[in-house]
Order: C-alpha cells, then structure tokens, then sequence
C-alpha cells in the first residue's frame, strides 16, 4: 500500500472517531473547546487544530450529545464550556461496544477464526 493511501486512510479513521474522543473528554469534567483541542493535540492519534474544533463541538450541540455553559475567566473573555449530555453518555457507551467489537471481530479474523 503506498504512503498516499494509508494517509487518507487514517485521516477518515480518525474523523470518525473525533465526537468519541470529544465525549471521551468531557464525559467527567465540562471543558472549554481550547482546552479540549489541547488534550486532543497531545494525542498523537487526535492531533487537530484548534479552528477545526468549533464545527465538530457546533455539531454535537445540535445532535444534543453535548451541551455548553459560557462562564467568566480570570485570563480573559468569558469561555464556553462544553460537557455531555445523557444521549451523549448513552452514544459513547454504545460506539465505543461497537468499536471494541469491530477490534475483537479484526483480531480474531487474523488469527484465522471467523
């Protein structure tokens, strides 16, 4: 497979699994989209830009998987935070069985079961 092929694949990869990252995050703790683009950044499976975050989060809000409070900040402008919501709860939970399940069905297909 040559170097092009295995580039796009992996960008659609991780673009279908950046909301899972982003409930992932705020799962425990509400997080401003900065410091959520940070934590996505140090990954280096999840590395995005920091504009590429806001229509990702602007999505979620809409599907209702997360939902955002603005709050004052001692270091500036007041900051949005995000956090999830139960359908957010209940749509990780869900996709992250699927995906495990996808992993197991990928490992056992190589070690020649069915």
């Amino acid at each position: 497979m040559n170097s092009k092929n295995m580039d796009s694949w992996i960008v659609q990869l991780r673009k279908g699994t950046f909301e899972l990252a982003i409930l992932s995050l705020v799962r425990d703790r509400a997080m401003y989209g900065y410091e959520i683009s940070s934590a996505l950044k140090d990954s280096p499976v999840f590395s995005i830009s920091e504009g590429a975050i806001y229509p990702i989060l602007k999505r979620m809000t809409e599907k209702e998987w997360i939902e955002f409070y603005w709050e004052d900040s001692f270091e500036g402008p007041r900051r949005k935070y995000y956090q999830i919501t139960k359908e957010g709860s209940l749509i990780l939970e869900d996709r992250i069985k699927k995906y495990k399940d996808i992993y197991d069905a990928l490992i056992l297909l190589g070690k020649g079961g069915v």
